[in-house]
């Protein structure tokens, strides 16, 4: 757990040097009034500086339990910034999923996106969060979530010329070649180029392109680092030089024996400012599986 690295992390630094930026009106540190202790020219923390090997073991945050107590008590947080590098920032990374209630939608309320769904999705198949996040798009949980009846992923033909398809986009692990901004309503520090994140699963219509971080597993997830959603969302908007709207969605998938639970929530983020987040929609949607294979057939 990268929780006893960061406990590592934090005795390399003078605590004069952190009680003092803590102390300020500072956001992010290294800063222009709390140079690097380590190389004063270096406007990031690095591995190299702090003498900390294997850096994607500890840098990128991905729940609470992965932060110290210090950094969660003090609101600072690490942020990956490149390879093997990151700055700290004062504010909350973390979204707390336990406070967020989800209304339940009643599967009558959803439509399957074809008279069908892939048997490999049904029966027991490489389970993993591509193969839950696809069986969510086939019984129309995602349509349903984006709110637009009219979207179909991978549809043939248009019926008519006002409806949309929802299609697949770039996906995967992507490899930054170019710096962008870590931006706030109180200023912004810069992502330099040369590190890798991961998008879940892309689907683009017409006028938007979704972007969907996914969990799953038998217990619920409890909390999930904001910048899962937030690096994927400046980059698209970047690559796509903000030619259509970008919405983020993580998705929470629960598994107990023959029952699925999808969680679906949508956060806004104002301005593409991390600190200025919104929710915008949180929908519950559960699927039961048959016991047997002979109710497939």
């Amino acid at each position: 757990m990268a929780k006893k690295d960061w406990i590592e992390i934090i005795e390399k630094f003078n605590q004069d040097y952190l009680t003092a930026f803590l102390n300020s009106e500072n956001s992010f540190l290294p800063s222009e009034n709390f140079l690097n202790p380590f190389n004063d020219s270096l406007q990031n923390f690095n591995s190299k500086n702090l003498n900390k090997s294997n850096p994607a073991n500890w840098i990128p945050i991905y729940k609470k339990e992965d932060l110290s107590e210090f950094l969660l008590e003090n609101r600072l947080m690490p942020i990956r910034s490149g390879s093997g590098e990151f700055f700290f920032y004062r504010g909350n990374i973390i979204f707390d999923l336990t406070e967020i209630e989800f209304i339940s939608i009643p599967n009558e309320n959803i439509n399957q996106i074809d008279n069908f769904i892939p048997l490999s999705l049904k029966v027991d198949f490489q389970r993993n969060e591509n193969a839950y996040l696809n069986k969510a798009i086939a019984f129309g949980i995602i349509n349903h979530f984006v709110e637009n009846r009219e979207l179909k992923v991978l549809e043939k033909e248009l019926h008519n010329k006002n409806s949309s398809r929802l299609l697949y986009g770039q996906f995967g692990k992507i490899k930054t070649s170019f710096d962008f901004s870590f931006k706030t309503s109180k200023g912004c520090k810069l992502i330099n180029r040369g590190f890798q994140f991961e998008m879940d699963l892309v689907l683009e219509s017409e006028k938007e392109i979704l972007i969907f971080e996914a969990k799953s597993g038998e217990k619920e997830t409890k909390s999930f680092s904001l910048l899962q959603l937030y690096y994927p969302l400046v980059y698209l908007e970047l690559i796509t030089t903000y030619r259509k709207k970008v919405r983020t969605i993580f998705i929470d998938i629960t598994i107990k024996g023959n029952l699925e639970t999808y969680r679906l929530l949508e956060i806004g983020f104002k301005k593409s400012n991390f600190d200025e987040v919104n929710i915008l929609r949180s929908y519950q949607y559960q699927i039961r599986n048959p016991k047997n294979l002979l109710e497939f057939l």
